[in-house]
């Protein structure tokens, strides 16, 4: 359905840099079918030697099938530029999501759907054999109707040779700004090693970026982090219950105690409730002997979806007033003019210069 002519594509907006903005992610339409779809663009000059990271991601998504792990529906190459086009996630990341529309985190209704999906596709992941080593906010994506599990560059397996390795022991590439979200076994780099159940601790740990609307461990040093996280400390769902004080939350967020922001901050914190159940999930999951925590398999007849078992991310969008918008009137005027140009030619006699467009 969709072919490899990038003429056939208007790229329509700037959404996002993408892979340490090596990349760009465009809102574009498909011409021949009119549908609209997201564009990731790469200079190769500009990769160099992380293009082996980027097509170690495309072949990845190549080998996975499942509504809840993201797909691409073509991949080609045009005048030194590679192109994915991929199914459009309108809703961007659920970190996007959350600095839209919720800003202190998701309501836990939403939160427990977003999860049952990204659950589903991790246990499928792990069926086929794979360890993703990224989970965090940023590689959850949505639309209108389901989440779906991005961000594949560091996805590794643990088959070789026709056998499943017992252990990994290497630190994923370009972890840097995972370290926050990777389990204590991964980052500790001893014999032991770590298994599939590292991606578990790494969701327990998002559950908790997507129900505080921030990223745990963000304001400690990483040799205290680590540290935090070799000795058992868990972060919390940050509700009624467990509500630091203003002075403990200003702090963590860099604001000053009696600071306006710090106030309504903890308000709102302290104006939910999250169940008993979620609590629990998140304990689970953020259990430091890789032995004791559950597998991703175990945890989808968790009681806490429960509570979602006659709901969907569309009915709680639709809840919380959230509507996409008319991508037919939506276009970036600069993207436009500069996607015009770009497609001028002039013969060689006429105009013996290149023309050269920035698309920053």
């Amino acid at each position: 359905m969709f072919d490899n002519n990038i003429n056939n594509y208007v790229l329509k907006v700037d959404l996002a840099g993408c892979f340490d903005k090596h990349g760009r992610v465009y809102l574009a339409q498909h011409l021949p079918t009119r549908q609209h779809v997201a564009v990731k663009k790469f200079l190769v000059e500009v990769l160099q030697n992380d293009i082996t990271y980027v097509m170690d991601e495309a072949k990845h998504l190549r080998e996975f099938d499942h509504p809840n792990i993201l797909s691409y529906h073509t991949a080609f190459v045009d005048n030194l530029e590679l192109y994915f086009v991929l199914p459009l996630m309108c809703f961007g990341s659920c970190r996007d999501t959350m600095a839209n529309y919720f800003v202190t985190g998701f309501p836990e209704a939403l939160l427990v759907c977003i999860l049952r999906d990204v659950l589903q596709g991790l246990v499928y992941l792990h069926w086929k054999g794979y360890i993703h080593r990224a989970i965090r906010a940023s590689h959850v994506f949505l639309n209108e109707s389901r989440a779906v599990l991005g961000g594949f560059r560091v996805c590794t397996s643990f088959l070789g040779e026709g056998k499943r390795v017992r252990n990994l022991h290497e630190l994923p590439p370009h972890s840097s700004k995972s370290l926050s979200w990777l389990a204590p076994e991964v980052l500790a780099q001893n014999l032991l090693g770590y298994t599939e159940k590292s991606d578990v601790y790494s969701l327990a740990i998002t559950v908790m970026e997507l129900a505080n609307g921030m990223e745990p461990f963000s304001t400690i040093t990483t040799t205290l982090m680590l540290t935090e996280k070799l000795k058992g400390y868990m972060p919390m769902l940050l509700d009624v219950s467990t509500v630091p004080s203003e002075e403990q939350l200003a702090q963590t967020q860099d604001l000053k105690p009696n600071d306006a922001a710090a106030k309504s901050l903890r308000q709102s914190y302290a104006s939910r409730q999250f169940s008993d159940a979620l609590h629990k999930f998140a304990e689970q999951g953020l259990e430091c002997d890789p032995n004791l925590r559950p597998s991703a398999a175990a945890l989808t007849s968790h009681p806490v979806f429960k509570q979602v078992a006659h709901t969907s991310i569309a009915e709680q969008f639709a809840l919380h007033g959230i509507q996409t918008v008319d991508f037919n009137t939506i276009q970036d005027d600069e993207l436009e003019l500069t996607s015009r140009f770009s497609k001028v030619q002039m013969a060689d006699d006429v105009c013996p210069f290149d023309w050269d467009f920035d698309d920053s």
